[in-house]
């Protein structure tokens, strides 16, 4: 039976050979000074010890200071030691939480777009052409369960490739990903040497974590090989992914793209299968949505509505910087402007008028008249002392007869993107909030309760906004 070591070695050397990795190749290793990717820096020393290794250690910014401190000392304790260059990669203070908050997803997927572009930045700095992390076969399983449980697409369940081409000049292997960590643990002991443990990896309060420490334990207890299942799992997917991604390029190619927008036939989505459709539009969604999460919820609406849609079907989804409409059998995908905040003295409130508030938005007032729409507001402009027409600020409420309402809470109530409130018009007085009107954004208008009482015995006039276009979250005429 082979020893830890032997199997070790084997796996990586072999991974090496398969994959056709020059013995004289540098090759940079993502390096946290943990027990996998130290034991994979130890592993690839001893298989070929004059090739040029780089060990590149990130600092993210996002834990103790003593605690970092110390880990950096052991790691390069250890590099002295092996004989490989350490290069320390500072992300500086706040960048992870500001990209997060940018992009509207969490800090490890932050911290993980921000270390991906400083290793691949180094690795050509240095000129070499592989950047090595040591992801192993536990990485595989959780990997997977996640994409399983977040139903994730199916190109997404061949989890994580062995090798996956960043750049021209750059390629991302992952040579220890048929390794279980027990077993790049054990690889250490043997040999002595000691690791740093980075605290968080004890949090239960991130996903991976908790299922590291909760659900893999009892699946390894009631399934005899779960490593080689997966792995199994994962050539069959990668195999149906292919496929899927070129069935996607040939629709990709009938697209026609210009500055800003896209454009496609409805057959062109109604003629592919679901799983290649689904696929299709994440890839379109993706070149404007760039660095941010796709919206699942998005994707599922378009899927009903192209799929649903006929020959004489019109209508308008919008969401965040998209805004994709149908008519005459043809689908227009489309970035919207950014959006402003604005604020304009209302100078005349009993005057009808049409005023253009930005952003694509037009406010009205007309003289009151029975048969105008009765569920526009009716208000009182008597009643109004120094009126302004402006966007909603974070501390906006209004009275309203159920009680008192957070503007803001309102219009996420309503669903509305939270990128479209400035565009809502908000009616406000020296006495605050007095209506908002959110009907054209799929929400409804909203009276302020004090002005609604004395409307039966004076003369009122119509207040009302209307977004040029009408477009709603999705409205089919």
């Amino acid at each position: 039976m082979p020893t830890t070591d032997a199997t070790v070695v084997r796996e990586i050397q072999s991974f090496l050979l398969k994959h056709g990795i020059p013995s004289d190749a540098g090759i940079a290793v993502a390096f946290s000074g943990g027990c996998d990717s130290l034991a994979l820096l130890v592993a690839l020393k001893a298989i070929h010890p004059k090739r040029p290794l780089l060990a590149l250690y990130v600092n993210h910014q996002l834990r103790d200071d003593e605690e970092l401190k110390q880990e950096l000392l052991l790691n390069k304790a250890n590099c002295e030691e092996l004989a490989v260059a350490l290069q320390v990669l500072d992300l500086g203070k706040d960048q992870v939480a500001g990209l997060a908050s940018r992009r509207g997803g969490g800090i490890e997927d932050a911290a993980r777009t921000l270390r991906y572009e400083v290793l691949s930045e180094a690795c050509r700095n240095a000129g070499f052409r592989y950047l090595a992390t040591a992801h192993h076969a536990d990485d595989q399983l959780e990997t997977v369960l996640m994409h399983l449980f977040h139903a994730s697409s199916i190109v997404s369940m061949q989890g994580i490739q062995p090798v996956r081409r960043i750049s021209d000049e750059l390629s991302l292997i992952r040579p220890a990903l048929s390794l279980e960590h027990s077993c790049l643990e054990q690889y250490l002991r043997t040999r002595g040497l000691c690791w740093s443990e980075d605290s968080s990896n004890n949090e239960h309060s991130f996903l991976r974590n908790a299922i590291r420490h909760t659900l893999l334990p009892r699946i390894r207890t009631l399934f005899p090989e779960p490593y080689q299942a997966v792995q199994r799992m994962s050539d069959r997917f990668s195999s149906v992914g292919d496929l899927l991604e070129d069935l996607v390029a040939a629709a990709m190619s009938n697209v026609n793209f210009h500055e800003g927008n896209m454009t496609f036939p409805l057959k062109l989505f109604q003629a592919l299968h679901p799983s290649v459709a689904e696929l299709f539009l994440y890839r379109l969604a993706l070149r404007f949505e760039g660095e941010k999460r796709i919206s699942h919820g998005l994707i599922g609406r378009l899927i009903s509505a192209l799929s649903t849609s006929t020959q004489t079907s019109r209508w308008v989804i919008e969401s965040t910087n998209m805004h994709i409409s149908l008519s005459k059998s043809r689908v227009v995908w489309k970035r919207i402007e950014q959006v402003w905040n604005f604020c304009l003295p209302l100078e005349r409130p009993s005057d009808a008028q049409i005023l253009d508030v930005g952003n694509q938005v037009e406010f009205s007032i007309q003289d009151e008249d029975p048969t105008i729409d009765a569920t526009l507001l009716r208000i009182d402009a008597t009643m109004l002392d120094e009126p302004v027409l402006r966007s909603a600020a974070d501390s906006d409420v209004i009275a309203l007869e159920a009680g008192v309402v957070n503007v803001k809470k309102l219009l996420a109530l309503y669903k509305i993107d939270r990128a479209k409130h400035p565009a809502v018009p908000v009616l406000a007085d020296r006495s605050g909030v007095v209506a908002v009107f959110a009907r054209s954004f799929g929400g409804r208008d909203r009276l302020a309760k004090r002005f609604k009482a004395p409307l039966a015995r004076r003369l009122t006039n119509i207040y009302s906004s209307n977004k040029r276009n009408d477009c709603s979250e999705i409205e089919k005429r």
